[in-house]
């Protein structure tokens, strides 16, 4: 009984060294959408480097292919990166509005560039970003700019903020970079702002009539998709004893924002915010069946962790049937 119990903790082990390795050094990835194609195609399997733009130590190991994770306790550190996340790189990082997603997509700007799409053509400061080579329109005609998609990231507010557009055209904006610092008061944009606040660990909440709500960036339809639980919705405004709001609920409107209070400090008595970290736009290459930054904003450096090396397997999800000649191709 004792050696059996001892190579049961020996195998734990392993398996714990393993999963350690997995979030830290090397990851297997598969594609679950087309949003990356040509490049990228759904049921490729890849393998990332966890280590290209600095290794993080984990908050948490996640079971593979569940939403299991059990915590580490480790300092929130990261390595020296062997490279800067450039313009034109194909990134791993952690879905802004559900972590326990992993999204593989190409950089098209980086801290402190301005960004705008007219046309379906994409202006990184003012030049033509070309689609990549294997990139695609699924599309031969594009949305006009009389086209309003509701879901655009910082798009319609319900007050009039003038900010609007859709896929294919999206007014300039200008990529938060550390050391940025934005005006807390009626004039800022709370769809912006927040977001930023609550990814660098600060503690957002509208209190309002003896009602706190605290702001997350986790999205309840993202979380759905994933686990198909629908009683997330009841946390959430608009729903009646919700408790949670996130910063692009139509129902937040400009007039709410002097009831706002940040870790635990009402917004009248807080001047402006320093950012503390950079932040980059990511777009799929199949630019027609991309939900991308386009819908849900930039991604900070803190959820980046890494880059595909190589194709080691792929299998069409439709037929199931491999691909073997996507075997040793190497993500560009």
């Amino acid at each position: 009984m004792n050696k059996f119990i001892s190579e049961i903790k020996s195998l734990l082990a392993l398996i714990l060294i393993v999963l350690f390795l997995k979030e830290t050094v090397v990851e297997l990835y598969i594609v679950p959408t087309t949003s990356m194609e040509r490049n990228i195609l759904k049921g490729d399997m890849l393998v990332g480097s966890r280590f290209a733009y600095g290794m993080k130590l984990p908050q948490k190991i996640w079971v593979p292919f569940t939403a299991i994770s059990i915590p580490t306790f480790l300092p929130d550190y990261r390595f020296p990166a062997f490279k800067k996340v450039e313009r034109g790189d194909v990134v791993v990082f952690e879905y802004p509005r559900d972590i326990v997603y992993k999204y593989v997509k190409r950089c098209i700007g980086i801290a402190g560039d301005t960004i705008r799409i007219e046309d379906r053509k994409v202006y990184v400061n003012d030049i033509i970003m070309d689609l990549p080579e294997g990139g695609q329109f699924l599309s031969s005609s594009y949305s006009e700019k009389n086209i309003i998609e509701k879901d655009i990231f910082l798009g319609a507010k319900g007050d009039n903020s003038g900010f609007s557009g859709n896929k294919d055209q999206y007014p300039e904006i200008t990529i938060p970079k550390k050391g940025d610092t934005f005006l807390l008061d009626e004039s800022m944009d709370w769809q912006l702002v927040i977001p930023i606040l609550l990814y660098e660990g600060n503690k957002v909440e509208l209190i309002y009539k003896e009602t706190r709500f605290a702001f997350t960036n986790k999205s309840p339809r993202d979380i759905f998709r994933r686990t198909g639980d629908r009683v997330i919705f009841k946390d959430y405004v608009p729903t009646e004893g919700a408790t949670l709001i996130n910063p692009w609920s139509p129902m937040f409107k400009k007039e709410y924002i002097q009831h706002l209070h940040i870790n635990g400090k009402s917004i009248s008595d807080i001047d402006s915010y320093k950012v503390q970290q950079d932040y980059f736009w990511m777009m799929g290459d199949n630019r027609d069946n991309s939900e991308d930054s386009r819908y849900w904003g930039f991604v900070p450096e803190s959820h980046i962790l890494g880059q595909p090396v190589i194709t080691w397997f792929s299998i069409n999800l439709d037929n199931y049937i491999p691909r073997i000649s996507r075997i040793g191709k190497i993500p560009n």
